[in-house]
């Protein structure tokens, strides 16, 4: 049976946390808020025994591992803002939001675009730098359209660069 529909605006709005918010999954906030932990502790730390390490091993007239540590502390505090920020705008959405068979956080979404072209995109809260380049988020056009959608709608977006595409789901599977 194939049926062309949008995911409601609704269903999306259930899940969509606040405006420059961002979704992860339970485990993605877990381990980002573990490396949030982490670094603050760490770089607490470290501070200390290289500021330490500065004023015993340096002279009195030079200030260049002291001006070091505090350019690397400036470096670690500004990525611990971000994690902070990062956190702070996140909204855990649990997996069953979703609903059965629709795609959401965690889903493989298996489409064809208008020309046959057939991709496969997992829906993830957060890409890694590392990660597959099949991995796609809520907050990018594509998985914005995606999220909610389930086999044999068609969904309809807008690229950045101002293309328009028609992507028709061939099927959702759990990663």
């Amino acid at each position: 049976m194939s049926h062309h529909t949008i995911p409601s605006q609704e269903f999306r709005s259930t899940i969509a946390g606040p405006p420059g918010g961002v979704l992860l999954s339970q485990a993605d906030y877990e381990q980002v808020t573990e490396e949030l932990q982490s670094l603050r502790n760490a770089q607490r730390e470290d501070l200390e025994a290289r500021l330490r390490d500065a004023r015993n091993f340096g002279s009195a007239g030079d200030d260049d591992d002291r001006t070091a540590v505090l350019e690397d502390t400036a470096i670690d505090r500004l990525r611990l803002a971000q994690l902070e920020r990062f956190v702070a705008s996140a909204t855990v959405v649990d997996d069953a939001v979703a609903g059965p068979g629709a795609a959401g956080l965690g889903s493989r979404v298996r489409v064809r675009d208008e020309v046959g072209r057939i991709a496969e995109y997992e829906l993830v809260g957060r890409r890694i730098a590392a990660g597959d380049s099949s991995q796609i988020t809520p907050a990018s056009p594509v998985g914005q359209a995606l999220l909610g959608a389930r086999a044999g709608d068609t969904v309809r977006l807008t690229l950045p660069s101002g293309t328009q595409r028609a992507l028709t789901v061939l099927g959702v599977s759990r990663s």
